[in-house]
């Protein structure tokens, strides 16, 4: 399922990030507008177009060579409508990375973020794999990159270069908790909700089908992958009690769960 603007064909990126949330499991919430009312609409894909070679490649080197440390966020950009077709800035970033719930738990607290949600309830031997903690990178619909881009390419203009660079600030709390077992995964992530920018709606991936479905009271969202979603079986989505954050279950093709057991586990969500 992506983002998609009403008028347009070309496929838009999707932030596959996470949040923390409060609220008592099983607590009763709303499915967030933007997927109650998805276009009918399937949307076409098409395969990317390569970059174009330059010195501007010698220039993104020299910013790639720089090792990002756990925690740290960067912002780079390309001033140049050849290279930069979308006019965008590519923001990356290096989570926070924990062993346990309770440590990746403790750390978003001392943050200042909400309490960590967490399965309270899994299917025989899924272990976690890993807890991670990162921004909440706005998508290139939001204010927050429009106001970005434009001061960065403000300042490449006035440094007479084509590429600029600048280490943001972290914003926000996003969460990601995998789970593995012999070979398959499963991973429950939480991301600040954030209403669709106008003009644009939600629209699937040919072979993706909706599904409404009820968990504790709970609304949600279960939508089975068509072959577009590389390892991606199937996700529920849904959102807090408040509608402040948005949660995404996900598993992969090769699991042996049932739709039944994915449903059980997003009813199981606990504080942390």
């Amino acid at each position: 399922m992506i983002r998609i603007k009403k008028a347009a064909v070309a496929a838009v990126g999707l932030s596959m990030l996470l949040s923390a949330a409060a609220g008592a499991a099983g607590a009763a919430g709303t499915l967030p507008d933007k997927l109650k009312n998805k276009s009918n609409g399937i949307m076409a894909t098409e395969s990317a177009k390569p970059a174009v070679s330059s010195s501007i490649d010698a220039q993104l080197a020299k910013e790639y060579e720089l090792l990002l440390k756990a925690g740290e966020v960067q912002a780079i950009y390309v001033n140049d409508a050849k290279f930069n077709e979308l006019d965008s800035v590519n923001i990356r970033y290096m989570p926070l990375s924990y062993n346990s719930v309770s440590t990746a738990a403790q750390k978003l607290s001392a943050m200042g973020g909400d309490v960590l949600m967490a399965p309270a309830s899994l299917p025989k031997d899924y272990v976690l794999k890993e807890a991670t903690i990162s921004p909440d990178v706005p998508l290139f619909y939001h204010e927050e990159y429009i106001q970005l881009r434009d001061k960065l390419k403000q300042q490449s203009k006035a440094a007479g270069k084509k590429v600029v660079s600048e280490m943001l600030t972290w914003s926000g709390f996003v969460t990601n908790l995998t789970y593995t077992r012999k070979g398959e995964a499963l991973s429950l992530r939480a991301e600040p909700a954030r209403e669709l920018a106008a003009g644009y709606t939600l629209a699937l991936l040919p072979g993706d089908k909706d599904e409404r479905v009820q968990v504790n009271g709970q609304e949600m969202m279960f939508t089975s992958f068509g072959p577009h979603h590389d390892k991606l079986k199937s996700q529920l989505q849904w959102s807090s009690a408040d509608g402040s954050v948005e949660y995404t279950l996900t598993d992969t093709r090769n699991t042996v769960q049932s739709k039944a057991e994915l449903l059980d586990i997003a009813g199981s969500l606990t504080a942390q």
